[in-house]
């Protein structure tokens, strides 16, 4: 039986990282995909033409791509923001379909792929079931504000995707991360308890309709 691919998403600040991590040390095969675009902007062609686009600013000293600048440069500027992902998204999702591809033969229950944006890019059509990490706008700001994070930066990033609780309404599965790093492993074993034995071969079970 071929694995599952299970798309991973949350709000920003909800833990979504935390909870690949964990997965991955449980020998799931996981995948960020945040790795993979900052991957690609390591890229000779691309940097050139975000460097062209969004000004030699959003460059380092050393001429990489200076992510944070970027950031800014992007969440102010919906054409730019645009820019951005006519160059990286087809590219990420063709290396997350080849990542699964090679995954196929391995003898395991559950492919994991995190997807920040994975609503609002139509990207959970491509995955057999979608978990979101949830917690409290409140708390998910305290950890952002910890972080480094400020409130405008906050503020730009939360208009720019959907709410918590629109992702949580159109997901399989919701795992709530509301408490410790402690509470988070509890929550994530029994998470992983009940979606073993929801995805057991059997009778077809009903999904939530896609979007």
């Amino acid at each position: 039986m071929k694995p599952l691919t299970i798309g991973l998403t949350g709000g920003i600040g909800s833990g979504k990282s935390s909870v690949l991590k964990l997965l991955g040390k449980k020998g799931f095969p996981i995948l960020q995909t945040d790795l993979l675009g900052h991957e690609l902007l390591k890229n000779k062609k691309i940097k050139g033409i975000l460097a062209r686009k969004m000004g030699e600013a959003i460059l380092s000293p050393d001429g990489e791509v200076d992510r944070k600048s970027l950031a800014r440069e992007v969440f102010q500027d919906p054409r730019k923001q645009k820019t951005l992902n006519e160059l990286l998204h087809p590219a990420i999702r063709k290396a997350v379909a080849r990542w699964i591809g090679q995954q196929r033969g391995k003898s395991c229950p559950f492919l994991v792929v995190e997807v920040p944006l994975l609503f609002e890019r139509g990207y959970n059509r491509r995955f057999d079931r979608v978990l979101s990490v949830s917690a409290p706008r409140a708390v998910r700001r305290d950890r952002l504000l910890r972080r480094g994070w400020n409130l405008e930066e906050i503020r730009r990033r939360e208009l720019s995707q959907w709410t918590q609780a629109q992702k949580n309404l159109k997901s399989d599965w919701v795992i709530y991360n509301r408490g410790s790093r402690k509470d988070l492993k509890y929550a994530v074993d029994r998470w992983l308890e009940k979606a073993v034995k929801e995805t057991a071969p059997g009778p077809v079970r009903a999904r939530r309709p896609s979007i």
